[in-house]
């Protein structure tokens, strides 16, 4: 008596839609796993994914790759465009916060000096030393780009070195004023605030002595540096009538 042989379905790959053989594990074609050795596969239920084109393979790749190419262009269009703007002010990083330095490209040297002598004493009245002596050697060097210095920058000269901790400095620039001018009230006030940096007390008694003498004077010959420091002055002559 003959045995009926029960017909086997034949098996498609679902990527490339390649036959396959009865008992593959991968298509002979691209490679794809076989999923479910069983002899009724999807073909057989009737629910069979339609054979990948090369048109379908590529667009899946396709749309990745364009999503990817448009973030890269962004990105190159927003660096581009912030490069391409001059930046107002520059980060200096001190501790955990930031520090403006004040943009001085386009100021002339006088404007220049006089921004960077004015963050300095700035920074030093509200207590951020170390961000004032970083900025120190900068308003020094827009300051002896002036020269010759006259009594007005000697005096910026002067503070912003004893800003900085550079006491013999601003000692000579107090000296050098009242060679020049002996009763000069800003280079006794230099000269008196030199004295107490390197604590010579009697001669920063000395100092206010004579700026109290010179104060009624030297004020009706209305200096420009004296308008410039007016508040500079005041406070000296309050600090030297206390002494």
């Amino acid at each position: 008596m003959a045995t009926n042989t029960p017909v086997t379905n034949p098996r498609f790959c679902s990527d490339c839609g390649t036959k396959l053989n009865a008992n593959a594990g991968f298509c002979h074609n691209c490679g794809s796993p076989i999923h479910g050795h069983s002899s009724h596969d999807d073909r057989a239920t009737g629910n069979v994914r339609a054979p990948s084109t090369p048109g379908s393979n590529a667009l899946r790749w396709v749309v990745p790759a364009l999503a990817l190419v448009a973030l890269l262009v962004l990105s190159v269009v927003q660096l581009s465009s912030r490069g391409g703007a001059t930046d107002s002010v520059a980060r200096v990083p001190f501790g955990t916060g930031t520090v403006q330095a004040p943009d001085i490209s386009s100021m002339s040297p006088e404007e220049r000096a006089d921004r960077l002598f004015n963050r300095v004493m700035r920074l030093s009245t509200e207590g951020k030393m170390d961000s004032a002596a970083f900025f120190g050697p900068m308003a020094l060097g827009a300051i002896e780009a002036l020269r010759p210095l006259d009594a007005h920058r000697r005096y910026d000269v002067g503070l912003v070195a004893l800003v900085t901790g550079d006491v013999s400095s601003a000692t000579a620039q107090g000296d050098t004023i009242l060679a020049q001018r002996p009763t000069h009230l800003l280079g006794l006030a230099l000269a008196a605030r030199a004295a107490d940096a390197r604590g010579d007390a009697a001669a920063s008694k000395n100092f206010r002595r004579r700026l109290l003498a010179a104060e009624s004077a030297e004020k009706a010959r209305n200096l420009p540096e004296y308008t410039d420091h007016a508040a500079d002055i005041s406070a000296a002559i309050e600090q030297a009538k206390k002494r």
